[in-house]
């Protein structure tokens, strides 16, 4: 999921200043009972509510074609898949109560529950899923995570056009019963149902709105735990308790307000004069909390950030060139300036979130990316000067209009210019127009996150696939395209971690982007929350399972 649009991509908005526990507990749930410390803060005064920063508006609300992290946290709330996560993302019955599964793993029936209802009336059934899925692999919608699809039988098939709908790998056997066929055995499976762009999609409702579809509160359906009643566009969103939800006797919280506060000194005196239950912290204001005694919350989203490169520019398209920017760059330095807290540099592209054959990936596959060497930027820089016949180089870098990104840009605006004498000019922008210039390949280079959508190495690596609508810097490698096709229809596991090894060694080896850091997220928390808020690498923020101080 992005973060640019954080899987994703990632983007999540760019708070590269978040934090992230230790490595090794990167993936578990977190919630606030920290050394059993109380905030001082009371928080939000109205029974049974809380308040929680979201930092900016969601750019997309429609589940078929959404990407970012942002639009992501919202619709985990509003809307129910087939399967969810629990507190520690173990896949449960969500709209289906339950499932079987054939000897050969290709075969799935999922049993759905009867008295699930759209907030139009119209009952939640197999024909929403259908609809869906098909919106999802319809070429015309141009869904950038089509590709999940092509998980089902034919669905890579019908996205080229080359078969119907009726050959897709899903049907409605009735109402409340659903038959799916993969393409190959696919051992996370369920874990990818969970993910927002399988969420359902109710037809009258899409037919009624249209293109207006989840563009505000009354032009959308809700079949979750929380009913969006109120989207104040750039400023507040508002959720309410499902009355209709089969789990709502488990939910204690009756509304969730999301503000969207994009500066991070705002956001914090917000929090401590008690408007906001909940608040990421900048590295420097983690400190200032630890100053306080206060109890700070940190967790690894799973999230990679780096730089991505635009190959369809002359200049980016020269290895040499995204090797010398990426080795040019002090990445213990960044955190260490900038971020300010456990977050790691980068050693691969894939996150330490990621499980491996017996480990986590990172770990097995080994250090494979450069993390700072001047000598060897300045060779690569003057290799690549030479191939393109030019003297000087000068590339913009678009980046989010918040202020922690802002200083994030000029860190890598002034390493570059200091250490290869390469200009950069920085470009700010709104969140969403980031997003925009991104999915349209208007850029140079971004700063980017991508956060993983489902615990699988491939959840990283399948967006460097040639025409991928994630692979936005346009990388295309013909070996790296038969190895994925190599992993997806591997089924023993050693030989299929060796192709997906050799994978992630093409990628830091082409430098189609330029790994950064491992995020590491911080936050705090009102006394108003006595526990229940999910934070995860698969879960970026679930407050389903909140339960209040009494």
């Amino acid at each position: 999921m992005k973060y640019m649009k954080f899987k994703k991509i990632i983007a999540v908005i760019l708070l590269l200043t978040s934090t992230m526990a230790i490595l090794s507990s990167c993936g578990k749930k977190n919630t606030n009972t920290t050394d059993n410390k109380k905030s001082p803060y009371p928080g939000t005064s109205e029974d049974k509510s809380i308040t929680v920063n979201i930092t900016s508006e969601p750019p997309e609300m429609f589940s078929v074609t959404t990407t970012d992290a942002t639009s992501f946290i919202v619709l985990r709330h509003i809307l129910e898949n087939l399967v969810t996560l629990d507190e520690n993302d173990k896949v449960i019955p969500g709209v289906a109560k339950e499932w079987t599964v054939s000897e050969d793993e290709l075969e799935y029936t999922f049993y759905l529950r009867d008295d699930m209802k759209w907030s139009n009336g119209e009952p939640v059934t197999a024909h929403d899923f259908v609809f869906a899925w098909t919106s999802l692999l319809t070429p015309s919608f141009a869904a950038d995570y089509a590709y999940f699809g092509y998980v089902f039988k034919n669905g890579k098939a019908y996205n080229e056009g080359k078969v119907g709908a009726d050959q897709l790998g899903f049907k409605a056997i009735s109402d409340y019963e659903l038959q799916v066929t993969l393409e190959n055995p696919t051992p996370y499976f369920l874990d990818t149902l969970a993910f927002g762009v399988f969420a359902p999609l109710n037809e009258k409702a899409y037919n009624e709105f249209g293109s207006a579809y989840g563009t505000d509160a009354d032009k959308m359906v809700y079949n979750g735990p929380f009913i969006m009643t109120s989207w104040e566009h750039e400023s507040r969103i508002v959720l309410e308790k499902n009355p209709d939800y089969y789990d709502k006797d488990k939910i204690e919280l009756e509304k969730i307000n999301m503000l969207m506060i994009n500066d991070s000194n705002a956001a914090l005196n917000s929090f401590k004069v008690g408007e906001l239950d909940k608040v990421g912290l900048t590295g420097d204001q983690v400190q200032l909390m630890k100053n306080e005694n206060y109890p700070i919350h940190s967790y690894s989203d799973g999230s990679t950030f780096y730089l991505e490169y635009n190959l369809q520019n002359p200049y980016l398209a020269n290895q040499n060139l995204r090797k010398a920017i990426t080795y040019a760059i002090d990445k213990q330095a960044f955190i260490d300036s900038i971020v300010k807290n456990d977050s790691k540099v980068a050693t691969s592209f894939t996150s330490p979130a990621i499980h491996g054959l017996n480990d986590n990936f990172y770990m097995e596959v080994g250090k494979l990316a450069t993390e700072f060497d001047l000598e060897l930027a300045k060779d690569h820089y003057n290799k690549a000067l030479e191939e393109l016949n030019v003297d000087k180089i000068t590339l913009s870098l678009i980046i989010d209009d918040n202020d922690t990104a802002v200083k994030n840009g000029a860190f890598i605006q002034e390493q570059l210019r200091a250490n290869l004498g390469l200009e950069i000019n920085i470009e700010p922008m709104p969140f969403k127009s980031r997003l925009s210039r991104m999915s349209n390949k208007d850029f140079d280079i971004v700063f980017a996150g991508w956060g993983p959508d489902y615990n699988d190495p491939l959840t990283f690596l399948d967006i460097f696939e040639t025409g991928n609508g994630n692979n936005h810097g346009s990388y295309s490698n013909t070996e790296y395209d038969e190895l994925l096709d190599k992993v997806r229809v591997e089924l023993d596991a050693k030989k299929r971690f060796e192709y997906l090894t050799e994978l992630e060694k093409i990628v830091m080896d082409d430098l189609p982007v330029g790994p950064i850091y491992w995020r590491v997220k911080d936050y705090v928390l009102s006394g108003k929350i006595e526990s229940g808020v999910i934070r995860t690498a698969f879960q970026d923020l679930n407050l389903k399972y909140v339960k209040l101080a009494k």
